[in-house]
């Protein structure tokens, strides 16, 4: 019956999923509590019990996608509590904690009584901050804390259900607040095995370029934010056409291990349409056939084979047209493409997520391309071969219905003129 039902309502899921709200709440002072217990914030899922499904649908992870309707379940007839561990990626203040039930498979199933706890820790430590009792149905059960809780291990225990006598089920959890450490980036540089082949990746700064051994797998013009890795992936179609879209990988604190999802270009319903999981097993960035590091310049060659670049390695500082020091490899790949192809002119063109209005988000875009023009410009790029655009939010690649969307949002592409 799970299954059959997955089946016949997946589309009609992730269709009306751009009709649901942002999941931001406004915090006290005005400002915006951002969901940390998501993919796109970098949380994992460290720890979890049998359950249904071992991925995607059903499964521990799809508690932290921000998708109402897929979720995670029992195995048939296990009803005893369940425990969770989830690792934010940086100590952080939680204020708020949310839950989705709305779309569980019946009344019954939806989880009832559950109880939230934090550490430093994942081991031990756990201090309880919240236990609710959910609604039966209902997305985005809000529970505010009366003290800030502070830690990076949230402990989740489902304790019982509504009624069901085969299943437990919760659809997403949230924990709104702010992160109170800055993460360090590491250079996550190497070969990792996966099902789609042994991914090959070379990380300059918080840019990566690389390959994986599917179908002449590309990642192409990825950038970090934080752990989170987001790339462009493009695949062989046959008859020299490709094909490919936005990804984003979650790596480990460690580097040995990552947790990743990709999406089909144009594509902005929220759900992906499929998963990647990786081990570390060589410190060495190794090679594809059709890939090698430094066999030329990822930019010209995106150029080249597409007419635009998606740069996920150009970072600015929060609402603002400042870069980061993390972006000077993009930007100087940028400015090699300028030198080594002098026929070329170039438009810089600027684009937000959809938080912060459109007024404002049209005002940022246009100052971002116009810093990564001045970059362009102080490095010896003829002005004259540089325009700028600013687009706001108005082409999303991916959902801005969540975090790693709204991620994949924030962009600068540069288009060959």
């Amino acid at each position: 019956m799970r299954i059959t039902k997955m089946s016949a309502c997946i589309a009609l899921i992730w269709a009306t999923l751009l009709l649901l709200p942002t999941p931001l709440v406004r915090a006290q002072g005005g400002t915006e509590a951002v969901n940390l217990l998501s993919w796109g914030a970098g949380a994992l899922v460290v720890e979890a019990p049998p359950s249904y499904s071992d991925s995607g649908n059903w499964s521990p992870e799809a508690l932290l996608d921000e998708l109402p309707g897929t979720g995670w379940a029992t195995k048939s007839g296990d009803l005893t509590p369940k425990v969770f561990v989830f690792e934010l990626e940086d100590k952080s203040e939680i204020t708020s904690l949310a839950f989705d039930t709305a779309q569980v498979e019946n009344r019954g199933r939806g989880a009832k009584d559950v109880k939230v706890e934090i550490s430093d820790r994942k081991d031990g430590g756990f201090t309880e901050i919240a236990s609710p009792s959910l609604a039966p149905v209902k997305d985005h059960q809000k529970f505010a804390l009366k003290t800030p809780a502070t830690g990076r291990y949230l402990r989740l225990t489902v304790l019982n259900n509504w009624g069901d006598d085969k299943y437990m089920e919760v659809m997403d959890i949230y924990a709104y607040g702010k992160p109170l450490v800055k993460h360090v980036l590491p250079d996550n540089s190497g070969t990792f095995s996966s099902s789609y082949g042994n991914f090959h990746m070379q990380q300059t700064g918080a840019t990566v370029n690389g390959c994986y051994e599917w179908k002449d797998g590309l990642i192409e013009n990825g950038g970090f934010e934080g752990r989170v890795l987001r790339f462009t992936w493009t695949e062989s179609n046959g008859a020299d056409e490709r094909h490919g879209g936005p990804a984003m990988l979650v790596f480990a604190d460690d580097g040995q291990s990552f947790t990743g999802y990709w999406w089909n270009e144009g594509s902005t319903s929220g759900g992906p349409a499929g998963d990647w999981r990786g081990k570390r097993i060589s410190r060495a960035v190794g090679s594809c056939p059709h890939w090698k590091p430094g066999s030329g310049n990822g930019v010209v060659q995106q150029l080249q084979s597409e007419g635009r670049a998606r740069l996920y390695g150009i970072l600015f500082d929060t609402d603002s047209d400042h870069l980061k020091d993390e972006s000077k490899p993009t930007l100087d790949s940028l400015v090699a493409a300028a030198r080594t192809q002098p026929s070329w002119n170039f438009a810089i063109e600027g684009y937000t997520d959809n938080v912060g209005g459109d007024a404002h988000n049209q005002t940022l875009s246009e100052k971002r391309a116009l810093s990564v023009k001045a970059y362009l410009v102080n490095a010896g790029v003829d002005a004259k071969r540089l325009t700028t655009q600013g687009f706001g939010a108005s082409h999303p690649v991916a959902s801005n219905d969540t975090a790693l969307g709204r991620s994949q949002n924030r962009r600068v592409e540069v288009v060959k003129k």
